[in-house]
Protein backbone atom coordinates (compact mmCIF):
# COMPACT_ATOMS: atom_id res chain seq x y z
CA UNK A 1 0.00 0.00 0.00
CA UNK A 2 1.00 3.34 -0.83
CA UNK A 3 0.49 6.89 -0.69
CA UNK A 4 1.95 9.61 -2.53
CA UNK A 5 0.65 13.49 -3.00
CA UNK A 6 0.59 14.29 -6.22
CA UNK A 7 -1.11 18.01 -6.44
CA UNK A 8 -0.14 20.03 -3.71
CA UNK A 9 -2.21 23.21 -2.42
CA UNK A 10 -1.79 25.88 -4.44
CA UNK A 11 -2.00 28.40 -1.18
CA UNK A 12 -1.86 27.88 2.67
CA UNK A 13 -4.55 28.31 5.47
CA UNK A 14 -2.76 31.39 6.69
CA UNK A 15 -1.12 34.39 5.10
CA UNK A 16 2.11 36.22 5.42
CA UNK A 17 0.14 39.26 6.67
CA UNK A 18 -1.61 37.01 9.26
CA UNK A 19 1.73 35.17 10.95
CA UNK A 20 3.18 38.54 10.99
CA UNK A 21 0.32 39.75 12.97
CA UNK A 22 0.44 36.93 15.34
CA UNK A 23 4.32 37.46 16.00
CA UNK A 24 3.87 41.24 15.98
CA UNK A 25 6.68 41.46 13.52
CA UNK A 26 6.41 45.38 11.76
CA UNK A 27 9.10 44.76 9.48
CA UNK A 28 10.21 43.19 5.78
CA UNK A 29 13.49 41.40 6.57
CA UNK A 30 12.11 38.08 7.07
CA UNK A 31 9.25 38.25 4.80
CA UNK A 32 10.88 35.90 2.27
CA UNK A 33 11.96 33.55 4.80
CA UNK A 34 8.04 33.42 6.94
CA UNK A 35 6.65 32.55 3.76
CA UNK A 36 9.11 30.19 1.81
CA UNK A 37 9.89 28.37 4.88
CA UNK A 38 8.42 28.95 8.21
CA UNK A 39 4.49 29.06 7.18
CA UNK A 40 4.85 25.51 4.86
CA UNK A 41 6.57 23.83 7.19
CA UNK A 42 4.27 24.39 9.91
CA UNK A 43 1.31 23.70 7.70
CA UNK A 44 3.32 20.07 7.11
CA UNK A 45 3.47 19.39 10.25
CA UNK A 46 0.28 20.06 11.09
CA UNK A 47 -1.29 18.04 8.58
CA UNK A 48 1.24 15.47 9.59
CA UNK A 49 -0.34 15.51 13.14
CA UNK A 50 -4.02 15.25 12.33
CA UNK A 51 -3.69 13.47 9.35
CA UNK A 52 -5.71 15.35 6.81
CA UNK A 53 -5.68 17.56 4.31
CA UNK A 54 -6.19 21.31 5.03
CA UNK A 55 -6.42 22.56 1.68
CA UNK A 56 -7.58 21.05 -1.64
CA UNK A 57 -4.59 18.65 -2.94
CA UNK A 58 -4.76 15.79 -4.87
CA UNK A 59 -3.43 11.99 -3.53
CA UNK A 60 -2.83 8.99 -5.15
CA UNK A 61 -3.49 5.71 -3.08
CA UNK A 62 -2.23 2.37 -4.34
CA UNK A 63 -2.40 -1.26 -3.11
CA UNK A 64 -2.71 -4.57 -4.27
CA UNK A 65 -5.95 -5.59 -5.10
CA UNK A 66 -9.52 -5.25 -3.95
CA UNK A 67 -10.35 -6.21 -0.38
CA UNK A 68 -13.59 -5.81 2.13
CA UNK A 69 -15.65 -3.49 1.29
CA UNK A 70 -15.76 -0.46 1.62
CA UNK A 71 -12.31 1.25 0.81
CA UNK A 72 -11.28 3.85 3.18
CA UNK A 73 -9.45 7.11 1.75
CA UNK A 74 -7.14 8.48 4.00
CA UNK A 75 -6.24 12.57 4.70
CA UNK A 76 -9.77 13.93 5.31
CA UNK A 77 -12.02 15.58 4.40
CA UNK A 78 -12.88 13.65 1.52
CA UNK A 79 -13.56 16.44 -1.86
CA UNK A 80 -14.29 14.06 -4.63
CA UNK A 81 -12.35 10.42 -5.94
CA UNK A 82 -11.25 10.96 -9.52
CA UNK A 83 -10.79 8.03 -10.64
CA UNK A 84 -10.34 4.41 -9.52
CA UNK A 85 -8.23 2.45 -11.91
CA UNK A 86 -7.12 -1.34 -11.46
CA UNK A 87 -5.03 -4.08 -13.22
CA UNK A 88 -7.43 -6.64 -14.88
CA UNK A 89 -6.35 -10.63 -15.06
CA UNK A 90 -3.92 -9.79 -18.17
CA UNK A 91 -2.21 -7.12 -16.50
CA UNK A 92 -3.57 -4.32 -18.83
CA UNK A 93 -5.19 -0.68 -17.16
CA UNK A 94 -8.75 -0.63 -16.58
CA UNK A 95 -10.71 2.17 -15.04
CA UNK A 96 -13.48 0.84 -12.60
CA UNK A 97 -16.89 2.33 -13.73
CA UNK A 98 -18.06 5.68 -11.38
CA UNK A 99 -21.40 3.87 -11.38
CA UNK A 100 -20.42 0.58 -9.68
CA UNK A 101 -19.25 2.78 -6.67
CA UNK A 102 -20.92 5.43 -4.60
CA UNK A 103 -18.38 7.39 -2.43
CA UNK A 104 -19.60 9.11 1.30
CA UNK A 105 -17.56 12.03 1.71
CA UNK A 106 -18.61 13.04 5.37
CA UNK A 107 -18.36 17.40 5.83
CA UNK A 108 -17.70 19.73 8.59
CA UNK A 109 -14.94 20.25 10.97
CA UNK A 110 -14.32 16.94 12.48
CA UNK A 111 -14.68 14.95 9.41
CA UNK A 112 -13.83 11.54 9.48
CA UNK A 113 -12.16 9.52 6.45
CA UNK A 114 -14.10 8.78 3.08
CA UNK A 115 -15.05 5.72 1.88
CA UNK A 116 -15.83 3.95 -1.42
CA UNK A 117 -18.40 1.31 -1.45
CA UNK A 118 -20.21 -0.81 -3.62
CA UNK A 119 -23.14 0.59 -5.58
CA UNK A 120 -26.21 -1.90 -5.04
CA UNK A 121 -25.35 -5.60 -7.31
CA UNK A 122 -22.16 -4.32 -8.02
CA UNK A 123 -18.74 -6.76 -6.88
CA UNK A 124 -15.17 -5.48 -6.99
CA UNK A 125 -13.38 -6.48 -10.14
CA UNK A 126 -10.65 -9.05 -10.72
CA UNK A 127 -7.19 -7.82 -10.51
CA UNK A 128 -3.77 -9.45 -11.42
CA UNK A 129 -2.09 -10.54 -8.32
CA UNK A 130 0.62 -8.14 -8.26
CA UNK A 131 2.08 -5.13 -5.94
CA UNK A 132 -0.42 -1.52 -6.36
CA UNK A 133 -2.97 -3.32 -9.00
CA UNK A 134 -5.33 -0.80 -7.42
CA UNK A 135 -4.90 2.94 -7.54
CA UNK A 136 -7.06 5.63 -6.53
CA UNK A 137 -7.03 9.20 -7.70
CA UNK A 138 -8.42 11.52 -4.96
CA UNK A 139 -9.05 15.27 -4.04
CA UNK A 140 -8.66 16.04 -0.31
CA UNK A 141 -8.95 19.19 1.88
CA UNK A 142 -11.72 21.99 3.52
CA UNK A 143 -11.64 23.56 0.05
CA UNK A 144 -9.44 26.01 -1.98
CA UNK A 145 -9.51 29.24 0.17
CA UNK A 146 -7.85 29.73 3.75
CA UNK A 147 -11.31 31.09 5.14
CA UNK A 148 -12.14 27.11 4.62
CA UNK A 149 -9.76 26.11 7.23
CA UNK A 150 -11.28 25.69 10.54
CA UNK A 151 -9.87 28.12 13.51
CA UNK A 152 -8.35 25.78 15.41
CA UNK A 153 -6.49 24.51 12.64
CA UNK A 154 -5.27 28.06 11.70
CA UNK A 155 -4.34 28.54 15.39
CA UNK A 156 -2.66 25.27 15.60
CA UNK A 157 -0.38 27.03 12.43
CA UNK A 158 -0.13 30.67 14.18
CA UNK A 159 1.22 28.57 17.30
CA UNK A 160 3.84 26.17 14.80
CA UNK A 161 5.36 28.79 12.98
CA UNK A 162 5.76 31.00 16.24
CA UNK A 163 7.79 27.94 17.36
CA UNK A 164 9.79 27.64 14.39
CA UNK A 165 10.29 31.40 13.99
CA UNK A 166 11.55 31.79 17.24
CA UNK A 167 14.07 29.09 17.49
CA UNK A 168 16.35 28.35 14.40
CA UNK A 169 17.86 26.03 15.29
CA UNK A 170 18.08 22.04 17.07
CA UNK A 171 19.22 23.17 20.17
CA UNK A 172 17.83 25.15 23.13
CA UNK A 173 20.47 26.76 25.01
CA UNK A 174 19.91 27.58 29.24
CA UNK A 175 16.82 26.85 30.30
CA UNK A 176 14.30 28.65 28.86
CA UNK A 177 11.61 25.70 27.39
CA UNK A 178 8.94 26.76 24.08
CA UNK A 179 5.49 25.92 24.82
CA UNK A 180 4.43 27.06 21.70
CA UNK A 181 4.32 23.30 20.10
CA UNK A 182 2.56 22.01 23.05
CA UNK A 183 0.03 24.42 22.45
CA UNK A 184 -0.03 23.46 18.92
CA UNK A 185 -0.64 19.80 19.52
CA UNK A 186 -3.67 20.88 22.38
CA UNK A 187 -5.27 22.99 19.51
CA UNK A 188 -4.69 20.74 16.54
CA UNK A 189 -5.79 17.71 19.26
CA UNK A 190 -9.55 17.41 18.40
CA UNK A 191 -8.71 17.30 14.39
CA UNK A 192 -6.66 14.62 14.42
CA UNK A 193 -8.11 11.71 12.49
CA UNK A 194 -6.64 7.99 13.29
CA UNK A 195 -7.30 4.93 11.09
CA UNK A 196 -5.50 1.87 12.81
CA UNK A 197 -6.20 -0.21 9.85
CA UNK A 198 -4.27 1.91 7.64
CA UNK A 199 -0.54 1.60 7.45
CA UNK A 200 0.40 5.27 6.93
CA UNK A 201 -2.51 6.65 9.68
Amino acid sequence: MALSLTTAPTVEPVTLAEVKAHLHIDHTADDDYIEDFVIPAARRYAETFTRRAFLQQTWTLKWGGFGADPIVVPRPPLSSVTSITYLDSNGDSQTWASTKYTIEAPSGEYAQHGQVWLAYGQSFPTTRGVVNSVTVTFVAGYGTAATSVPVGIKHGVFMLCEDLYRQRGSAIVGTIISQALITAERLLMPFRCERYDLRFD
